[in-house]
């Protein structure tokens, strides 16, 4: 299994809109939304997303399925970065 980690652009959505709104490629197994300890909300759970605001997530995917993943996530206009681990 291979680890994909992203940086995704969540300003202007509500909770974790931004990535459930992602159709997620073949292969997929699991994710995890980590919120990034500089990038605290300031705002209640029903308020949107501010700008610059944004979440790191990571992927798991089958190994052999992984540069597919990773192509797809980098032409997804909310991916801001998209990096492995080896």
């Amino acid at each position: 299994m291979k680890k994909i980690w992203l940086e995704l652009d969540v300003a202007g959505t509500c909770g974790d809109e931004a990535w459930t709104a992602i159709e997620q490629p073949k292969g997929f197994f699991e994710a995890a939304v980590i919120s990034p300890k500089k990038a605290d909300c300031k705002h209640t759970k029903k308020q949107a997303h501010s700008e610059g605001e944004w979440r790191e997530i990571w992927v798991q995917v089958e190994d052999k399925l992984a540069s597919k993943a990773i192509t797809f996530y980098k032409k997804q206009e909310r991916v801001l970065a998209v990096e492995t681990e080896d």
